[in-house]
């Protein structure tokens, strides 16, 4: 008779962003023998709820307001008690101190926190990160990095022992996006060549390089489609931007979307313009849907494309770069071939999600020969 664990999933968001996309990747893939329940600790519920509501055996919505702090964490630990909760998987870094806090109260065998995102993006960020993440030492079993730049700074910037800290890659579902990207693909009509952001518009993004480069492209004569998806706070500065720039007519703003293959599928370019980068799933994404790349150079972004083996890598802030990058991306079928038969063969042997799920799994099971990191509590 199989022993069921109870993993409770901590969110903060319930966006189409890469962290709420590989939480439902882990779900669908997780063992039988591990019953997880989902966390909402944000204060507003969306559209997406019932996607994770379907995932999961439960959905619990317990908003997290900072005045509060005492009393969520309370009902927090209550409801983790209640519920028989036997993990914790928080993707909150910094909230993940009182999620982890609530659940030493509540008994929890073993609390990890999920780190995606750069935690030095500014000095705020790396003060806030570096109190929080010493702060929850004593209450949370490890830090798992969703990169190897993530867990460098982890190390480097939040000063934490690496005996805390392992990598365990974003993942997406590989062999899925192909299939669905292939399938979108053979029905596009001929028409004019697609550019494809996908990423949350926010000062983390560097949306306005691109729009910049792209605009360039078009008065020169190239004849160009840019599609974001996504959504944000700067949503409306970029589209001032593209407006400024005359290009208005040629840019789409699609807002959120759960289509993301169909979407790499109809393009021809897909761009991750950034300022700052965890690991960067929409790469991998592109990479399954075989769909050629150009990301900015930054360390994240130079680890999942192999050091521009599988994508073209740019400078930071570099509009004329990336402006070269596209045209070539565009004219040059050989290149485009080379580049997504590397990302190809590297997406699948890397960043599955049937891989990542098993190794999320052992952590939460305390499988024995999951690296052991939760022996001691540093």
């Amino acid at each position: 008779m199989l022993t069921r664990v109870r993993v409770a999933h901590v969110l903060s968001s319930l966006d189409h962003g890469g962290v709420e996309t590989l939480t439902l990747d882990l779900l669908r893939h997780f063992p039988p023998e591990i019953r997880s329940i989902v966390y909402y600790i944000g204060e507003q519920l969306t559209q997406r709820r019932t996607e994770f509501e379907y995932r999961a055996a439960d959905f619990i919505h317990c908003p997290y307001l900072p005045p509060h702090r005492i009393n969520f964490m309370r009902r927090l630990s209550a409801r983790f008690r209640f519920d028989e909760v036997d993990a914790v998987l928080c993707y909150c870094f910094g909230n993940h101190t009182w999620v982890c806090m609530a659940a030493h109260w509540a008994g929890v065998k073993r609390s990890y926190v999920s780190v995606q995102s750069s935690t030095m993006r500014n000095r705020v960020t790396r003060a806030k990160g570096f109190i929080l993440s010493q702060l929850a030492r004593p209450f949370c079993c490890g830090e798992v990095a969703a990169s190897n730049h993530v867990r460098d700074e982890l190390l480097g910037g939040m000063l934490l022992p690496s005996k805390r800290v392992r990598v365990i890659e974003n993942a997406c579902a590989v062999t899925e996006i192909a299939d669905e990207a292939n399938q979108a693909r053979s029905q596009r009509p001929q028409g004019e060549p697609v550019i494809l952001m996908v990423s949350r518009m926010d000062d983390a993004k560097d949306h306005g390089t691109l729009i910049k480069a792209c605009a360039k492209l078009i008065h020169s004569g190239l004849k160009l489609r840019v599609r974001f998806a996504g959504d944000g706070p700067l949503r409306s500065s970029h589209e001032a931007l593209c407006g400024s720039e005359g290009i208005q007519e040629r840019v789409e703003f699609l807002g959120s979307r759960g289509d993301m293959p169909q979407l790499l599928g109809q393009s021809d370019v897909a761009v991750l313009s950034t300022n700052s980068e965890g690991f960067g799933i929409a790469l991998i994404e592109a990479m399954s849907a075989r769909t050629p790349v150009i990301a900015t150079d930054l360390p994240a972004c130079r680890e999942v494309l192999d050091s521009g083996r599988c994508g073209i890598l740019v400078a930071p802030g570099d509009s004329d770069s990336l402006a070269h990058s596209i045209r070539r991306l565009i004219e040059d079928n050989v290149l485009r071939s080379q580049l997504v038969d590397a990302a190809a063969v590297r997406v699948l042997r890397n960043y599955d999600i049937k891989r990542t799920a098993t190794r999320y799994a052992d952590l939460l099971m305390g499988t024995p020969d999951s690296l052991a990191l939760d022996t001691e509590v540093a």
